[in-house]
């Protein structure tokens, strides 16, 4: 009797602990339908990421708009603390605020400046040792300095504080580099910028490029074909057209669909 009894309580036992795991799984998210899995996650990030990359080499807004809403789908089902997350947020925010800028709807910039804005702040509470978002938040003040031009001075003290510390965390960040030296074209040379600063700091983000080795697919692997695309822009600009052709040319092996080094190359053929 005492071995029949060991052996349903054994049975008992298991099935208790079989119930347990099954629960686990579900309030995890490893059954269908509730939370994704890593694997999951990282699939649908990759395909976010793509949709944004789409939006930005055809300058659609629309394209940019659903990267977003994938991005904020995911970010509210990992209970808004995936820093990864919030940084495809912030930089699908930055992308639309330039797109409407370039489209002179201000008022749309500002919503996006302001969101993306917030989201960047959330990352520098979460993980204060990555560099690479105060890159990103200096580009939105950036463009808030179109918005608020009467406030550029504050705003420039501003973006020299977000760049040292971007600059202090993560030196040798390629979109760092590819982010100071692109703000550098479009700064006059009165100012400290002009095409041959921009063309050092983009070299160095070029190397740094070179040297990335992204082992984590959630990570931010974007910038590479702008470096060339801005590169061969800095060139043009100083009127060394064979070099602004090539690097162009450069950009475009490693995207052939985007649209910015499309444009660029096509002109500089006219000249």
């Amino acid at each position: 009797m005492s071995k029949i009894f060991n052996t349903t309580g054994l049975s008992t036992a298991l099935l208790a602990t079989l119930f347990v795991i099954f629960l686990t799984a579900q309030v995890m998210g490893s059954i269908p339908g509730r939370f994704p899995s890593p694997q999951s996650l990282v699939e649908k990030v990759q395909t976010a990421k793509g949709l944004l990359q789409q939006g930005v080499n055809a300058w659609d807004i629309t394209k940019m708009k659903q990267a977003r809403d994938k991005f904020l789908s995911l970010h509210l089902q990992e209970n808004e603390t995936n820093v990864d997350l919030l940084y495809y947020l912030a930089l699908s925010d930055y992308r639309m605020a330039t797109y409407h800028i370039t489209q002179g709807v201000m008022e749309e910039m500002g919503i996006h400046l302001t969101k993306g804005k917030k989201f960047l702040e959330r990352i520098f509470d979460l993980d204060p040792d990555w560099g690479e978002p105060y890159a990103i938040y200096v580009t939105l003040l950036g463009l808030e300095i179109a918005m608020n031009p009467e406030e550029a001075m504050t705003i420039a003290f501003e973006i020299g504080d977000y760049f040292g510390k971007a600059f202090a965390k993560d030196p040798d960040n390629p979109r760092t580099n590819l982010l100071k030296g692109t703000s550098e074209l479009f700064t006059p040379e009165a100012y400290g910028g002009g095409p041959d600063i921009a063309l050092d700091t983009l070299t160095t983000a070029l190397n740094c490029f070179e040297e990335e080795k992204i082992t984590n697919p959630m990570k931010p692997s974007w910038g590479k074909d702008d470096v060339y695309t801005f590169m061969g822009m800095a060139y043009n600009q100083k009127g060394e057209t064979q070099k602004a052709r090539e690097h162009l040319k450069k950009a475009l092996s490693i995207n052939p669909n985007l649209g910015l080094a499309k444009d660029k190359l096509e002109k500089i053929k006219d000249l």
